[in-house]
């Protein structure tokens, strides 16, 4: 089998000190609401060593999980890079055309 890339290597150093500040801030917005490590993993549905991994600002962690942690502590004020609207009005037409395959609506059935 290939040995999987270290992915803090993989990253770029913005990507790592950004991680790192979140995971800081969840620690840091955790022990301020007084919460175990054991009661936040629970609220995320994670295991302790992935909490773990979150505050030290492991990249290797999805994406998904560091967000719902900073939602749980309150700390859902991540920016959201602006897009064009003319991306987003692409993304838009795409989906409503896959769903309309889906159901069907393109073969005349509904």
């Amino acid at each position: 089998m290939p040995k999987k890339q270290n992915p803090a290597l993989a990253a770029p150093a913005v990507v790592q000190a950004q991680v790192l500040e979140w995971g800081v801030a969840i620690r840091t917005q955790r022990l301020l609401q007084r919460l175990t490590a054991a009661q936040l993993a629970t609220r995320l549905g994670v295991s302790l060593p992935t909490l773990s991994r979150i505050e030290k600002g492991d990249p290797a962690v999805g994406i998904g999980t560091v967000l719902s942690a900073l939602y749980a502590l309150g700390l859902n004020t991540v920016a959201t890079p602006p897009l064009p609207q003319a991306l987003l009005q692409g993304v838009v037409a795409k989906r409503t055309r896959l769903s309309r395959q889906e159901s069907g609506d393109d073969l005349g059935y509904f």
